[in-house]
């Protein structure tokens, strides 16, 4: 981060003002600027312009320079955003806008500059694309919430299509409310309007928030703070008759609460609150779940069958009890996520065949290591051998393939494998103080 970003970030969190002047000379700033291009991995895809990071950095203080007067006379236009579309665990497609990379440093240098201002106003119930904030904290409170604050009932909720629907007159007044600024605000709208180019043919963009777009994460953070955030802190928790709290995390969420009617009135109402900014609840994502400490005895009494389960964030969460017999809740790999993540394994190795086996086992070994750095959580031990086991099935059968002849059998390869596995451990301590 550059020096005078840096500050400002210091300065907004210690001395936090009603609304922000003359933001344009922190977003031309030629160093800022290429603090932000410095930033941009080399690596990612270029946008409908085919420039990369190694291209631009031919010519990059000029450029810079280039970039940094037309910022400040307003003479900068984004391009439209290359979308692509990337398979879905449900076998739906999502759609991905890839920027151009100048675009890329504007935006980057935008995001940090609005991050800096709402970062003290975002409530402590989101953790989505924050700094210091991540998803196992986001398990780690929704566990705490469960376990120690009398939950007995939640609403787990998707909002359908969230960054293709933000509708972009709100978002512009939300950031007003902040922002005095008014060509920061002008380049804003120009980047909401860009549009987006498929396959050639361009598509005018009279809503949503392009996911690929660097500023995209921190917008969709202050439309969601101010349609879900403050209102369900501010407004909905306070009309409970009991505890009522909120854990959201991009635009997935759940809403935990102590009585039935508090949770059936969330559910109720939270789909009218979505409607009044142009936004609704993907149904087969929004469930309401009777579930907590208790919920095990009160199904049996009241012959309701097994405890449902939710998913949030890559786990199916349920509800189990622990050697002691107390209350504890329980977190496994997704079973979507699961089938879907071996068969992205196994098409990847079939491909790196040609590449010989050492590509394979490296490949095998780093994917591994990411999977237990995000899945190793208490209580998904498991899963995770389980899922372990699976790759070390399918690089046994692609290593095997490599050839005709057969290179060795599972009881060699075995052996192989006990020097080459990362060690399967729980990353994450997950677990809190337990429910009476």
């Amino acid at each position: 981060m550059s020096t005078q970003l840096s500050d400002f970030t210091q300065w907004a969190r210690l001395a936090p003002q009603p609304r922000y002047n003359a933001l344009m000379g922190m977003l031309s700033n030629p160093d800022g600027l290429h603090d932000s291009f410095q930033r941009q991995a080399g690596n990612k895809a270029a946008g409908i312009d085919g420039v990369s990071k190694a291209e631009y950095a031919q010519e990059v203080e000029a450029r810079l320079a280039v970039l940094s007067t037309d910022l400040r006379k307003l003479s900068w236009h984004p391009r439209p955003a290359r979308r692509v579309f990337i398979p879905k665990s449900n076998g739906k497609m999502r759609p991905l806008g890839i920027p151009c990379f100048e675009d890329r440093i504007v935006q980057d240098r935008m995001s940090g500059i609005l991050q800096a201002i709402w970062e003290p106003e975002f409530r402590d119930c989101s953790y989505g694309f924050r700094p210091g904030r991540n998803a196992h904290q986001a398990l780690k409170r929704l566990g705490e919430i469960i376990t120690n604050d009398k939950t007995q009932w939640l609403v787990e909720a998707d909002i359908k299509g969230f960054f293709d629907h933000v509708d972009h007159a709100w978002l512009m007044k939300f950031l007003a409310h902040r922002i005095a600024d008014p060509i920061l605000l002008r380049v804003i709208q120009r980047f909401l309007k860009a549009g987006v180019q498929i396959q050639g043919v361009f598509q005018v963009s009279e809503a949503g928030t392009p996911q690929g777009g660097l500023v995209s994460p921190v917008l969709a953070n202050i439309y969601l703070h101010y349609v879900l955030d403050l209102w369900f802190e501010k407004r909905f928790a306070k009309s409970c008759k009991g505890v009522a709290k909120l854990v959201r995390y991009a635009d997935d969420f759940v809403a935990c609460f102590t009585h039935e009617e508090d949770a059936k009135r969330f559910q109720l109402t939270l789909a009218e609150r979505l409607a009044q900014f142009a936004l609704e609840l993907e149904p087969t994502k929004t469930a309401l779940h009777r579930f907590g400490c208790y919920a095990k005895r009160h199904c049996a009494q009241l012959n309701e069958g097994r405890v449902a389960t939710f998913n949030f964030l890559g786990f199916t969460h349920y509800v189990t009890l622990s050697r002691a017999k107390r209350f504890v809740l329980g977190r496994k790999t997704q079973k979507e996520r699961f089938s879907k993540k071996l068969k992205e394994v196994g098409d990847r190795l079939a491909s790196l065949r040609v590449r010989g086996g050492h590509a394979m086992m490296g490949y095998a070994k780093r994917h591994l290591q990411g999977h237990i750095a995000y899945f190793g959580v208490s209580g998904n031990s498991r899963s995770l051998r389980t899922y372990v086991y699976n790759v070390s099935r399918l690089l046994y059968k692609w290593l095997n393939r490599r050839s005709q002849r057969k290179s060795f059998n599972w009881d060699r390869f075995s052996e192989v494998l006990k020097r080459w596995l990362p060690p399967i451990r729980i990353m994450h301590n997950l677990y809190s103080s337990r429910c009476g």
